[in-house]
């Protein structure tokens, strides 16, 4: 046999012994990769501002058909057949409803003298020498029209001129007193002139009509 074919022949067996002897070689998983559980967050319910209470006037004296809701910023200080007055907080005025069917009101010029309340209120009232209307629009109440009237008394009017009887008693107007008059002329037949009257600060006024203006946002008028 050629030398060279033999020496070849031995080392191909050698190879081979050699790779049946070897170890297997075992492949290492890599190790498994710990998740750390997720916590979860406990669903929280918001926190919701109750609603501020309500209270419902219903008339017991006061001939017109209405109810409406106030807060307890507000409250009833007097209820009649002809009127129902409300208090604003500790401040100077008042907030009314008034059937004015049997009222009388200081005429247009002085000296004043008392008439009775005039079919044309809104018309009336821009030409009264106690008032300086300073704006007037149309509103709704209750789903039924109107006319708004924001004025202030004027110099006339004095520390204290009465303008006003209604029911039991009257109101005086005095310079520097702010009011808000909303007329509707046809509630089921009747009239009823709303009032808002304060002798505050302009910016306290305002806050008075913010808040008598939520109060008619909740007025219901019922068939009588």
């Amino acid at each position: 046999m050629n030398t060279r074919k033999l020496l070849v022949s031995v080392l191909m067996l050698v190879c081979v012994a050699l790779s049946a002897c070897a170890p297997a070689v075992t492949a290492t998983k890599p190790a498994a990769t710990t998740i750390p559980p997720t916590a979860i967050v406990p669903t929280v319910a918001p926190t919701v501002a109750p609603a501020q209470e309500q209270t419902t006037f219903s008339p017991k004296t006061f001939d017109l058909p209405i109810t409406f809701h106030y807060s307890p910023e507000w409250k009833i200080d007097s209820e009649v057949s002809s009127e129902v007055v409300l208090k604003y907080k500790d401040y100077d005025g008042e907030f009314l409803f008034i059937n004015p069917k049997s009222a009388t009101i200081a005429d247009l010029t002085a000296p004043y003298a008392f008439i009775p309340f005039p079919d044309g209120f809104v018309n009336w009232i821009q030409t009264h020498g106690l008032f300086q209307v300073v704006k007037t629009q149309p509103v709704v109440v209750g789903g039924l029209p109107g006319t708004q009237i924001d004025a202030d008394a004027t110099a006339a009017c004095g520390a204290k001129t009465e303008w006003f009887h209604v029911g039991p008693g009257g109101w005086n107007c005095g310079e520097g007193g702010h009011y808000r008059f909303t007329n509707l002329d046809d509630v089921n037949g009747e009239r009823l002139l709303i009032m808002t009257v304060g002798y505050v600060s302009a910016d306290d006024f305002i806050l008075m009509k913010d808040a008598s203006q939520k109060v008619l946002d909740t007025v219901v008028f019922s068939k009588p």
